[in-house]
């Protein structure tokens, strides 16, 4: 009998002390799609106004949105959410259907100037912002070409255009891969 009680007992504490981090996993989301790349630099799609809000309690510092202000979902006052909570933000407009070099280039020297800032790159749904962070990191951080992908087939897999252009920007680099 105590035993089975110290057992009920060990099963009831196990289980409350798991709920409190259910919990906070389920209350906890960022965005869709929303992926870690490391401690400083995050990916999602668009967050909710109430998410822009609180990231500077998360610890973010700047937001970069690579989808253009007409998108469908964006937050006209996006800026000014994040702004407001001391976070710098830079939308860099990028076409769906062409994206550019020049494109990336400035996202590439926004990232290069955010020092050790924790950033979160977001777009519609994390496809512009996956395609443009696994470039940076394999351009600009020299993360091997695979392991950086990996991140990106967290979202999805690009096709058409967005195969075209990451293998432009590989080939502008002189990185060989074929991985796109």
């Amino acid at each position: 009998m105590i035993l089975a009680n110290a057992k009920r007992t060990a099963l009831l504490l196990l289980i409350g002390s798991m709920a409190p981090l259910t919990g906070v996993a389920q209350q906890d989301v960022l965005a869709i799609n929303h992926v870690v790349i490391n401690d400083r630099l995050h990916t999602s799609g668009q967050p909710e106004s109430a998410q822009l809000s609180g990231l500077a309690n998360r610890g973010f510092e700047m937001v970069i949105n690579l989808a253009p202000p007409t998108t469908q979902g964006a937050i006209a006052i996006e800026g000014q959410l994040v702004a407001e909570h001391g976070i710098a933000y830079v939308n860099i407009p990028v076409d769906w259907r062409n994206p550019t070099y020049a494109d990336f280039a400035l996202f590439s020297g926004v990232l290069n100037q955010s020092g050790d800032r924790q950033v979160l790159v977001h777009c519609q749904v994390n496809k512009r912002a996956s395609m443009f962070t696994f470039l940076y990191q394999v351009v600009h951080k020299h993360v091997p070409v695979d392991e950086a992908f990996e991140f990106v087939k967290q979202v999805w897999v690009p096709e058409d255009q967005w195969v075209a252009f990451g293998k432009r920007v590989l080939d502008r680099h002189d990185i060989d891969s074929d991985i796109l």
